[in-house]
């Protein structure tokens, strides 16, 4: 696979654009688009040069910016490598874990979760998280704080970020709640996936 079937399965579909209104932008057929997305073919250099054009106008807002936008969360929130490597994180986020930002920014966090929090984490990459195909993961998780101590409890929602090299990095958004309020949902009801495909139907 060239890589390109990912790219352009993801833009049509953050777009809401099916493989027919795709192929009619660039002026190719249906099923052209198709056999890009299924890896059976990939398009030629001028078609790709169209594609990257395209694309770029998509990445209006620069890595930098995404990070400042974390970063300046008034909310806890963190965004991270599908590898559990933080690539940014809110002051808030920071404090919570009882570290400084630029230390839990670092952190390569995997070694830390709790059983809870890595089992979701495993479905969100089992279930395309990192390929651009799920919407959104609300979720009631355990996690451990960078700094040590007790175990503790939170609500968070997961969206994708898509970096201008292609790249899709999970950002969360989460709160602090207490043992009693985590108990109470049910196991079944602490991660909730929205597909991209949801989305559209």
């Amino acid at each position: 696979m060239s890589g390109w079937d990912r790219v352009i399965r993801r833009y049509r579909r953050m777009n809401g654009l099916t493989q027919a209104a795709l192929g009619e932008v660039l002026g190719v057929e249906q099923a052209t688009v198709s056999r890009w997305e299924c890896g059976f073919h990939h398009p030629d250099l001028a078609m790709q040069k169209r594609l990257r054009s395209l694309l770029r106008h998509d990445f209006v807002a620069s890595d930098d910016i995404i990070m400042h936008r974390v970063r300046n969360s008034l909310s806890a929130m963190k965004m991270a490598h599908m590898n559990g490597r933080n690539l940014a994180v809110s002051g808030k986020a920071a404090t919570l874990h009882g570290v400084n930002r630029e230390f839990l920014e670092g952190l390569e966090y995997r070694h830390l979760f709790t059983d809870v929090l890595g089992a979701q984490w495993q479905l969100a990459r089992e279930a395309g998280f990192f390929r651009g195909e799920i919407a959104s993961i609300h979720v009631y998780n355990t996690w451990r704080p960078a700094c040590g101590g007790e175990i503790r409890y939170c609500e968070g929602f997961w969206t994708p970020t898509f970096l201008s090299d292609g790249q899709v990095m999970l950002t969360s958004e989460f709160a602090d709640i207490e043992a009693a309020v985590y108990k109470q949902v049910p196991e079944d009801g602490r991660v909730t996936v929205v597909s991209v495909d949801d989305l559209f139907q």
